[in-house]
């Protein structure tokens, strides 16, 4: 089932460079960074590292105790 998911994830991501690059290429799209071959894979990719990366640090800030801290002892 592993090798399964991974062959899926593998195609999906070629077929979804393949129709990027031929959005692209037919220019397809009314800004300038529409004509960027792979731009919003990228876009994409960068941008779910941000949320993570927010997420995480929100998470150290705000969610996460110190140790001992239910222990009483500070």
């Amino acid at each position: 089932m592993k090798r399964l998911h991974w062959t899926l994830l593998a195609l999906l991501t070629v077929l979804s460079i393949v129709a990027e690059l031929n959005l692209a290429h037919a220019g397809a799209g009314h800004h300038w960074w529409s004509g960027i071959p792979l731009f919003f894979i990228l876009f994409g990719f960068l941008g779910c590292g941000l949320i993570v990366a927010v997420a995480k640090g929100l998470g150290k800030l705000f969610i996460q105790k110190k140790e001992g801290y239910y222990d009483g002892s500070r």
